[in-house]
């Protein structure tokens, strides 16, 4: 008997969802709701950044999401507590110095921060950290992905130099959804 699924796999579905987020539902209309709508946004952008990167194995059982410095997120971020990338459960960190990156899978440097890039780059340095940025010339200056909010709508940039540097890989979905790919 042939059998029939209506629901597609996962895998398709995550695509999907990844595609609609970053394809531009993030139209930020109401200029008073500007930064927080922006940044809910940004906080799926991370989850899924972090789902659509390859991290090398014996990772633990845990992924922390770490920010460095003043938080823009919120209590949007906290949302993303105990979700699952892969087989591993999303934790959130808040944390004010380099020393305290230790453990972290994903560095977000603020724009408020991000004068002290270097020392952050510096101390995540060949360790499997996919650093995240929202701040322009941040991609340059090393971070793996940066996000843009130009025309109303999120977008993100690639280096992959830096993502190869840190061990990490990403997937071609990302890479065919950003708008420039540092090699």
């Amino acid at each position: 008997m042939l059998s029939l699924s209506i629901r597609p796999p996962r895998r398709r579905l995550r695509a999907f969802i990844l595609g609609a987020l970053l394809a531009g539902v993030a139209n930020l209309a109401h200029a008073g709701d500007i930064t927080a709508e922006e940044y809910r946004v940004k906080a799926s952008f991370l989850f899924n950044f972090a789902a659509f990167t390859f991290w090398p194995e014996g990772g633990g059982e845990t992924l922390s999401i770490c920010v460095y410095g003043g938080d823009p997120f919120g209590s949007h971020l906290d949302a993303l507590m105990d979700r699952k990338v892969g087989e591993r459960s999303v934790r959130v960190r808040r944390v004010g110095s380099v020393d305290a990156l230790v453990d972290c899978q994903l560095v977000f440097v603020p724009r408020q921060m991000i004068g002290n890039l270097g020392r952050v780059l510096d101390g995540v340095d060949g360790q499997p950290v996919l650093t995240v940025a929202d701040s322009p010339g941040a991609l340059a200056s090393g971070v793996v992905l940066n996000m843009d909010s130009s025309a109303g709508q999120i977008r993100f940039s690639v280096n992959l130099a830096a993502a190869r540097r840190q061990g990490l890989g990403l997937s071609s979905k990302l890479l065919n959804l950003a708008t420039e790919i540092k090699r």
